[in-house]
C-alpha cells in the first residue's frame, strides 16, 4: 500500500485543534516537526518540565496520532528556556507562542 504525502495544511489544522485547551500557563511556545512515521513536539517552558507537563502534551499528541494514522511514533521534547522566540528552533512551525512583552 502506498501512502500519499502528508497535506501540510491539513496537518496544521489537526495539530492546532488537538492543542486547544491543552496548553498550560507555564508553556511559552510549542513547535512541531514530523517524519514519515513520527510526530515530534517541542515545548519551551518558563519552568523545569514536570510529569504533568508531559501528560498534557501527550494527550494532544494522542489526538494528532488518532487523526493521522501514518504517525506510528511520537516524540515529546520539553525544556526550560528563557531565550527570545526568535532564537528558539521552530522546526516545521509554531503551534503556539505566548504573548510576552
Amino acid at each position: 500500500m502506498t501512502m500519499e504525502p502528508m497535506d501540510a495544511t491539513n496537518l496544521k489544522l489537526i495539530i492546532f485543534n488537538s492543542f486547544l485547551g491543552a496548553i498550560a500557563n507555564n508553556i511559552r511556545a510549542i513547535a512541531y516537526d514530523f517524519t514519515s512515521d513520527t510526530i515530534l513536539i517541542y515545548g519551551y517552558l518558563d519552568v523545569v518540565p514536570e510529569e504533568d507537563d508531559f501528560e498534557i502534551i501527550d494527550n494532544a499528541v494522542t489526538e494528532i496520532m488518532s487523526s493521522c494514522p501514518e504517525f506510528l511514533k511520537q516524540e515529546i521534547n520539553l525544556k526550560q528556556s528563557n531565550q527570545p522566540f526568535g532564537k528558539l528552533n521552530s522546526y516545521k512551525g509554531w503551534v503556539f507562542c505566548r504573548y510576552e512583552e
